[in-house]
């Protein structure tokens, strides 16, 4: 990568882990801010199917969990 990009970069990957994406199937649905409002939105569009909150990072950190989708929409 050229010197002249390694401001970019740098703010890349600092900025990289402060979103969140919401995910439906195979499409990404939506990129927030906060894990809440991606979960808020999630809840309002897709009511009790299935979707996914995951946290936009430069390497995945692996959590395998279950929650209940109704208690988590409320």
């Amino acid at each position: 990568m050229p010197a002249i990009f390694e401001k970019e970069l740098a703010s890349h990957d600092e900025k990289l882990p402060e979103f969140f994406v919401l995910i439906k199937g195979d499409k990404i649905d939506g990129i927030f801010d906060t894990y809440s409002d991606a979960l808020k939105i999630g809840c309002v569009r897709f009511k009790l199917e299935p979707f996914s909150v995951k946290q936009i990072a430069p390497a995945e950190q692996i959590l395998h969990f279950t929650r209940d989708v109704v208690s988590a929409c409320h």
